[in-house]
């Protein structure tokens, strides 16, 4: 099945927070090597903020079940870590906001903003 995924198009929809594509996730995580699967998670970090409530009910999925290489909400919620300060400053600002309009985000959210406390003080400095 791997083969036949047109995988910059599902990890586009995925980031975009598409619910076709986000409902298509356990199917992906089944087949992925390990670079697709840190791309789908990659992917399903950007849908935190385009599809909030869709991309938090597809991490509890991910989470209660076993997959070869998805690790699922403890690398999800923990935004990008290899981006420019700007980026992961933007992603911090963007996903934490949308993660409060929910009472559903309480776990990613205290990992978004241990990862980012922790990230400054790495950096000792502040981002304004």
């Amino acid at each position: 099945m791997a083969a036949n995924i047109d995988w910059p198009a599902a990890l586009k929809g995925i980031a975009a927070g598409e619910q076709v594509w986000l409902d298509k996730v356990p199917e992906l995580a089944a087949v992925a090597d390990v670079n697709q699967s840190q791309d789908v998670e990659a992917a399903l970090s950007s849908a935190l903020s385009t599809n909030t409530a869709a991309a938090l009910k597809t991490l509890e999925v991910i989470d209660s079940h076993d997959w070869p290489h998805l690790v699922g909400t403890d690398l999800v919620c923990m935004g990008p870590i290899n981006k420019s300060a700007a980026e992961i400053d933007a992603f911090y600002q963007k996903t934490r906001l949308s993660l409060l309009s929910t009472d559903k985000a309480a776990v990613c959210l205290w990992i978004i903003e241990a990862t980012y406390e922790e990230w400054k003080a790495g950096n000792g400095k502040l981002i304004k």
